[in-house]
C-alpha cells in the first residue's frame, strides 16, 4: 500500500518543478540520479550486491530505455491533461501486457480478458474527455502520450523474463535501470536544452522528495511487499497509485472530479483487477 500510494505522488513533486520551468528530461535526471543514491543506501541496508555480468548489463540497457520512455511520457503528459486522469490512464498498462502476451506468446483470449479490455477502453475514453459532443485536441495529445506511457511500461514488464534478467536481484536491477536511464536522459538533454540547474530551494526540495518518496521509497517497499504477500496481492494494491494521484490532483492542484471521472477510474481499476486475478 505504501509502495503504490507513494508512486501516485509523482505529480505532487514533479508538477511544481515543471511549473518553475524545469523540462521533463532534467526533472527525470534529478529524479533517477538522486533516487539511485537512495537505492544504494537501501542495498547496503538489505545487503544486496550490485554486481552483474556484462551480458546482463546490455540487457538491462534495453530495459532501461523502455523504463525511461515510460517515465518521460507519464510526466510529459501532465502538460496536456490533468495529472489524476493521466496517471490513471497510464495505470492501464496490464491491458497492454495482456494484449502483447496474446499477440506474441499466443495467450488465449477469454471472456474475462475481453471484458477487462472493454472496461479499460471505456475508462480511458472517459478520462481523456473523449465524447462525440466535445472534441479537444489537447485531450487526444494527452491521451496518446499517456497511452504510450502505459505501453512502454508494459513492454518493460514483458521483456524482463524474455531478456532473462529476472534472475538479477530486484534492488540491483532497479539500481542499474536508474543509472542507465540517467545516462540516456543526460545524452538527450545535452543534445537539446542541456541539463538545467535547480533554480531555487523550493524546486530543489521538490526534486529531492521526488527522488526519495515516489522513486526510492516506492521501489524499496514494492520489493518488501512482494517478499511478504506475493505478486498478485501487491498488484491489486497497486490501485492506490492512480487513486493517490487523483486525490492529489483534486486537493492540491484543483483538478475537477466529476461522477464521470470517478466512474471511469473505477472501470480501469476493475479492468486491471480482472487481469491480475486471471489464472
Amino acid at each position: 500500500m505504501v509502495s503504490s500510494a507513494t508512486f501516485g505522488l509523482i505529480p505532487l513533486f514533479s508538477l511544481p518543478a515543471m511549473k518553475a520551468g524545469i523540462l521533463t528530461q532534467s526533472v527525470l535526471i534529478y529524479r533517477f540520479g538522486i533516487g539511485s543514491i537512495f537505492i544504494v543506501l537501501g542495498m547496503v541496508l538489505m545487503k544486496v550486491s550490485p554486481k552483474i555480468t556484462w551480458t546482463q548489463f546490455w540487457r538491462i540497457a534495453v530495459l532501461a530505455f523502455f523504463s525511461m520512455a515510460g517515465a518521460v511520457t507519464l510526466i510529459y503528459g501532465y502538460n496536456f491533461m490533468p495529472s489524476g486522469p493521466a496517471t490513471t490512464i497510464q495505470f492501464s498498462y496490464p491491458v497492454f501486457t495482456c494484449l502483447m502476451m496474446m499477440m506474441f506468446f499466443h495467450e488465449r483470449l477469454t471472456w474475462r480478458v475481453a471484458i477487462a479490455i472493454v472496461l479499460a477502453i471505456l475508462g480511458v475514453m472517459g478520462l481523456s474527455g473523449m465524447n462525440p459532443a466535445d472534441f479537444h485536441d489537447f485531450s487526444f495529445l494527452g491521451l496518446g502520450i499517456e497511452l504510450m506511457a502505459g505501453l512502454t511500461y508494459a513492454i518493460y514488464l514483458v521483456l524482463v523474463p524474455v531478456l532473462k534478467v529476472d534472475e538479477v536481484e530486484s534492488l540491483s536491477l532497479t539500481f542499474w535501470v536508474f543509472v542507465v536511464s540517467v545516462v540516456y536522459l543526460v545524452i538527450w538533454a545535452l543534445l537539446t536544452s542541456g541539463v538545467q540547474p535547480i533554480p531555487n530551494m523550493e524546486v530543489g526540495v521538490n526534486l529531492m522528495l521526488l527522488a526519495l518518496i515516489p522513486t526510492a521509497v516506492s521501489n524499496l517497499t514494492l520489493i518488501l511487499g512482494l517478499r511478504h504477500i506475493g505478486s498478485t496481492m501487491t498488484s491489486i494494491l497497486g490501485a492506490l497509485e492512480p487513486l493517490t494521484a487523483m486525490i492529489v490532483g483534486v486537493c492540491v492542484f484543483g483538478e475537477q472530479l466529476t461522477w464521470v471521472i470517478a466512474l471511469c477510474f473505477l472501470c480501469i481499476v476493475i479492468s486491471v483487477t480482472l487481469l491480475i486475478l486471471k489464472k
